[in-house]
């Protein structure tokens, strides 16, 4: 009897889901997106159909013959980044740093907490601790920075047509965190597992430290080349020490100053390292062929701007 109540329960708890995804998708077409690409994970058919759905996208006509876009794009596709050298001003830095110090940032997994502006106030608990959208959508250089026409440009490149800016996430990892609170987390319960992102059929991050990265800062590692390989079917994570795959022969660990920038293709596989010594501060920007479920319903931003109103369509709201 106990068998046959766990699997009635197992059940019905399947049916709610299937149901909860179901209004999702009807209520908002971007969930329903998400979850289509969802369906497989095969490199060559993402690749594939990424390719299909950018043929009815806008595009910028002149990238087709910038040289220097398709070196660059020729770099993400064999090996999954490229290091951005000088990338920000010591004074564009400055002054985001100068802002984000006067801004409150909040544990994602304990909203009742209070935020706080120093991450030495976190409460032990506390691993990640995240700004508002709209506090990082309002930081000097920040939009500048995502919409610099060399990011665009190889992306679009990579795409064959515009990136939609999808997600601006800016968050702290940090370091004197209690473990036992935080058994759920990733970095916590199984630190040898890398993973894939898996939000759209094309997915490139831009990732840029806000403080000084090293090897005891929690510092992002990636498998490079590892964007193509053909991992199990509906397997989107592997364990380091899968003998299967060459994950040691092709792993970087992504260390620098503050400043320090790079793009990513989050198909390959990767992630965080546990902070030992020392907080991290990081800035992701999101760029996908079609809006995220998990960005603003509504844009957070109206007027006119200098920026590209297709590529920032989720958060700019053009007048006209």
């Amino acid at each position: 009897m106990k068998i046959l109540a766990k699997k009635t329960l197992t059940l019905f708890t399947k049916i709610a889901r299937y149901i909860r995804l179901i209004k999702q998708g009807i209520t908002d077409y971007r969930w329903l997106l998400f979850y289509i690409q969802r369906m497989d994970y095969h490199p060559g058919h993402r690749q594939f159909i990424s390719s299909m759905i950018a043929k009815s996208l806008p595009k910028t006509l002149e990238n087709e013959v910038n040289r220097e876009n398709i070196k660059l794009a020729q770099v993400i596709e064999k090996e999954g980044f490229i290091i951005l050298d000088n990338f920000l001003s010591k004074s564009q830095l400055d002054e985001m740093k100068a802002y984000f110090n006067t801004k409150l940032c909040f544990d994602p997994y304990r909203p009742e907490k209070a935020g706080f502006t120093n991450p030495n106030q976190a409460h032990k608990s506390c691993i990640h601790a995240y700004y508002r959208e709209q506090d990082i959508l309002c930081a000097p250089h920040l939009l500048e920075l995502a919409n610099d026409p060399k990011i665009l440009g190889v992306i679009e490149k990579i795409y064959g047509a515009k990136p939609t800016i999808s997600l601006i996430h800016m968050w702290w990892l940090l370091h004197s965190f209690n473990v036992k609170a935080n058994s759920h987390d990733i970095y916590v319960n199984n630190p040898k597992e890398f993973h894939r992102d898996v939000d759209d059929w094309s997915e490139i991050k831009l990732f840029i430290y806000l403080t000084d990265v090293d090897e005891g800062s929690g510092p992002h590692t990636f498998i490079k080349t590892s964007q193509t390989w053909l991992l199990p079917p509906k397997v989107r994570a592997i364990d380091f020490d899968n003998p299967a795959f060459s994950c040691a022969e092709n792993l970087v660990t992504l260390t620098g100053l503050a400043g320090f920038a790079w793009l990513e293709n989050t198909y390959g596989l990767h992630r965080a390292t546990i902070p030992i010594d020392q907080h991290r501060l990081m800035l992701s920007v999101t760029y996908t062929l079609s809006p995220l479920p998990h960005a603003p319903k509504k844009p957070l931003c109206s007027g006119k701007t200098q920026f590209d109103s297709y590529v920032n369509r989720v958060y700019l709201q053009s007048s006209t």
